[in-house]
């Protein structure tokens, strides 16, 4: 049924279907729009069109079709067009980080706000539309350090949520507000497509990557993150760490740690942009291995 034929076909029968239609309509549209900026190379006006798709409460049946819209605009490159909005001077850089973390017999989920700033931040909030907070379990930790680079101080704020589920796809917004009574905001739309790479563990004490998909030259190489803790006087204390963009190792380099019980942590990071934004998709494996002499 055409636009103005559902119309009058309301207005005569004044079914409670008509909303229901009239909405369908709606987002369709706007859903034929956000394909014809695509294809046009619109991309922060397919963003823009898709912020107002999730602000419509839109049903399950979209997400998937959304989710991939979006991956194919990141194809593009990376996110970076997807918002043409810069940060404010006295923000720096904004790091959204969720992570999935695999122990045995249980997973967690946390998600971290990462934040470079000129001023010290009084306050970071990410919200999920209309108005909840992800998660009422938080923690915030901040210090200074000067970027010799640039002879500037610049503050460190990272704040940290335990979630009891994964944050599905959807849109949330962000608010980081500072000491000097600053406020900067910005939609971020979250979604479930499916990492580059992910690391799983093989056998007792080795893991392996899996590539789920080619990697998108725009993007930054995927980061795998190797971490090694002792625990002593009830609590974990790291013993070694390092980081790799490529050649990614199956197992702890020989004499990396002398021979003992640890707790090996292995995380792979795939990133993208979301504009200014940087968006990281991390998980995480870990567990107790003993180490012994060969």
């Amino acid at each position: 049924m055409k636009p103005a034929k559902l119309i009058l076909a309301c207005a005569a029968l004044a079914l409670p279907y008509c909303s229901v239609q009239a909405k369908w309509f709606e987002e369709s549209n706007t859903v034929s729009k956000m394909h014809e900026s695509l294809l046009n190379d619109d991309l922060n006006g397919m963003f823009d069109l898709m912020v107002q798709v999730w602000q419509q409460e839109s049903e399950d049946y979209l997400r998937p079709h959304l989710d991939a819209l979006l991956e194919q605009a990141v194809e593009k490159d990376c996110g970076k067009s997807l918002m043409t909005e810069g940060f404010p001077a006295w923000l720096d850089n904004v790091v959204i980080n969720k992570n999935t973390i695999q122990r045995p017999g249980r997973t967690s989920y946390k998600v971290r706000i990462n934040i470079e700033s000129e001023s010290t931040i009084k306050d970071v909030s990410l919200l999920r539309w209309p108005d909840s907070h992800i998660s009422s379990e938080k923690q915030i930790s901040q210090k200074v350090d000067i970027d010799t680079d640039n002879e500037r101080q610049l503050h460190y704020t990272s704040k940290n949520y335990s979630l009891s589920s994964d944050l599905k796809s959807g849109l949330y917004q962000i608010i980081i507000s500072d000491v000097n009574g600053e406020s900067w905001k910005s939609w971020v739309i979250l979604d479930s497509i499916t990492p580059a790479q992910e690391v799983r563990w093989e056998s007792r004490d080795s893991w392996a990557v899996d590539k789920k998909k080619l990697l998108n030259p725009s993007c930054p190489l995927p980061r795998q993150t190797v971490e090694v803790l002792e625990y002593s006087e009830g609590k974990y204390s790291r013993v070694w760490q390092k980081s790799y963009e490529s050649r990614y190792p199956k197992q702890l380099p020989k004499n990396s740690v002398e021979p003992n019980r640890y707790l090996v942590s292995v995380s792979m990071v795939n990133s993208r942009w979301q504009g200014p934004i940087i968006i990281q998709e991390q998980n995480t494996i870990s567990k107790t291995i003993d180490l012994t002499e060969e």
